[in-house]
């Protein structure tokens, strides 16, 4: 009886194809850094959309659900409607407008929250508002939030309240400054144990932020920035191009958050942001190129010890990440992009060694998982151009798994998916599909398509 040969199985991640640029990365899993927060991922919205009793509804169960599949984060309530909406104390009739935020609001807004098991900061109107009706909108928020809610915010970004018609031309940080403790000490009248970030500027780091690290520490448990990679979307300069070329003021910006923070015992956060301000432009800010462009900002800002980042959104907007039209749900790009970090970042960060001649391209993390595996990521952001990695693990490898990020070009703006599917219109994803890296001792090989990205899981 003669013996059957045994089956060859091809691996494609085994060899470089012609034409492929080779890197090689080493990883120091015997290093771990930075722990990245369990609710890193955030998600923000315009105080406006507490008055539409369809939006943040407990009826929307697949608007729960896609909140859900990005795992644990922080949901804000803010934006520049923040300073231009008004409280009621009242609840919802018919005759209330949609400038005014109700009783009936909140409690939707809260029971929703709940559902998702997010914790929630919210803001109250500075610009056009008073500190005693700040005062009494906190005590119903307070008393209906309950455990959910983190932290008051007061006003949005006031660094720009002289140059959008809220203050006069001559307004400056003492002035805010001034403001925010008057409203402070109102609030705190009225619920002492409320605690606040701050100062939510749009992007003034230095006249701004970094003050108001120094003089009101003592008042809140978390600072805060906005940012926007550009804009305006009329701006020709916006293309996919350069949203991926990245920013290089964003770890010197990061950086000194953290610098700030950490001298007065605080976290810091980007508690607004996104790929180009005033909307979003179309054709970048939906586009799969949005998705690698979030993944790559998520990463950099962890590694400058920053607390998470909220992404600006909500109905149908360029930009957002969860989008909705006529009462459907939908995952934009940008969404994989959350989805995917949220896969690759449950951990400690480690150094990342890069060979020689790494295309600027290409950018790389590894996070330590707490189980013991090792997390890579790896970003092609080339439109053409296929990478062969060659990662080295330090120690042996048992199995490597991979899931792609991929879509049909870096301007796709549908049929993303990670490991070949997407997340459905319930707002599921729980059919991944992962190939395997071809593995040699401590070494393992794969593909990197143009224009995707890979999350290689270690073992």
């Amino acid at each position: 009886m003669g013996c059957s040969k045994p089956v060859v199985v091809f691996n494609a991640n085994a060899q470089p194809s012609p034409g492929d640029v080779e890197v090689m990365v080493a990883l120091q899993p015997e290093q771990p850094g930075i722990q990245v927060p369990v609710d890193f991922t955030g998600l923000s919205f315009e105080s406006s959309a507490l008055t539409d009793s369809t939006y943040f509804n407990t009826n929307n169960a697949s608007f729960i659900n896609f909140i859900k599949t990005l795992g644990t984060g922080l949901i804000r309530i803010g934006g520049n409607s923040t300073d231009k909406t008004h409280w009621t104390n009242r609840s919802r009739t018919p005759t209330t407008g949609n400038d005014s935020i109700s009783t009936s609001d909140i409690d939707r807004f809260f029971d929703f929250t709940g559902q998702t098991g997010w914790k929630v900061m919210f803001g109250l109107n500075l610009g056009s508002g008073t500190a005693s009706a700040a005062k009494s909108e906190a005590q119903y928020v307070y008393k209906i939030a309950g455990n959910q809610l983190l932290y008051f915010e007061i006003g949005n970004e006031p660094d720009v309240y002289a140059t959008n018609g809220l203050r006069n031309s001559s307004y400056s940080y003492a002035d805010f400054e001034n403001e925010f403790v008057n409203y402070y000490q109102v609030i705190k009248s009225g619920v002492p144990d409320a605690q606040f970030s701050g100062p939510t500027a749009a992007y003034n780091t230095t006249k701004y932020v970094l003050p108001f690290a120094a003089d009101e520490y003592s008042k809140i448990g978390l600072l805060t920035e906005h940012y926007y990679w550009n804009g305006p979307p009329s701006d020709t300069s916006v293309t996919i191009t350069n949203l991926l070329n990245g920013d290089p003021t964003l770890p010197v910006m990061a950086g000194k958050l953290n610098i700030a923070a950490q001298a007065h015992h605080l976290g810091y956060r980007i508690s607004e942001c996104n790929s180009v301000y005033g909307g979003g432009k179309a054709g970048v800010s939906n586009s799969l190129a949005s998705a690698l462009w979030g993944l790559d900002f998520m990463f950099i800002l962890a590694g400058q010890g920053d607390g998470g980042v909220n992404f600006h959104g909500g109905g149908d907007g360029e930009y957002t990440p969860i989008s909705t039209w006529r009462g459907q749900f939908r995952a934009m790009p940008l969404y994989y992009g959350l989805l995917m970090f949220k896969m690759a970042s449950a951990g400690r960060l480690i150094p990342v060694n890069l060979g020689e001649n790494i295309p600027n391209n290409l950018d790389t993390y590894a996070v330590l998982s707490d189980n013991g595996d090792v997390l890579v990521t790896l970003i092609n952001k080339d439109p053409s151009q296929e990478l062969f990695a060659k990662l080295n693990a330090g120690r042996p490898i048992v199995a490597a798994n991979i899931l792609r990020l991929s879509g049909s070009s870096l301007d796709a703006q549908s049929g993303i998916t990670i490991g070949g599917d997407s997340v459905n219109s319930e707002g599921n994803w729980s059919s991944p599909h992962a190939d395997e890296a071809a593995l040699s001792g401590n070494y393992c090989t794969l593909k990197i398509e143009a224009g995707s990205a890979v999350l290689v899981t270690i073992k």
